[in-house]
């Protein structure tokens, strides 16, 4: 895994699950209500990374590796006063290479096209590629090809 800027990149582990929920649950609105359980399974299959510094865990991605050549991010949080530092690309382009690595083809994610974090997928090289009705709000589509 990567690291920069003091930050570490690595695979989350079951005593991370306290830190992952308190990031998680301070972004309810961008994220919804994760639930503990599913968190802890993503952790066993090893599909979370966080992002920590020396104080503790300050970001991390949750993804999916699907059984086609596909990998499903399905979300990515950097506590605010971390942001604009890159861990939020770091722990993408962590996430990518493990698809790579997994022989993936694309990652895709959904992202309610009222957030601000669709400029950062943006910036990040993703490409909306439709918009679709959620639940409660509509769903910008983003992908990104893996070039191996």
């Amino acid at each position: 895994m990567t690291s920069g800027n003091s930050v570490e990149i690595r695979p989350a582990m079951p005593e991370d699950i306290v830190a992952i929920k308190q990031l998680a649950d301070s972004h309810k609105h961008e994220l919804g209500f994760l639930r503990r359980p599913a968190l802890l399974e993503a952790i066993e299959r090893h599909e979370l990374l966080v992002a920590e510094n020396g104080i503790g865990i300050v970001g991390f991605v949750e993804y999916r590796h699907r059984r086609d050549q596909q990998t499903t991010l399905y979300n990515v949080v950097v506590y605010p006063q971390h942001r604009k530092h890159g861990i939020g690309r770091q722990l993408v382009t962590n996430l990518e290479q493990e698809a790579r690595k997994r022989g993936k083809s694309w990652v895709l994610l959904k992202c309610p096209e009222d957030l601000e974090s669709n400029a950062f997928y943006e910036h990040i090289g993703y490409k909306k590629v439709t918009v679709e009705r959620g639940k409660t709000r509509r769903l910008n589509i983003w992908r990104k090809d893996l070039v191996p």
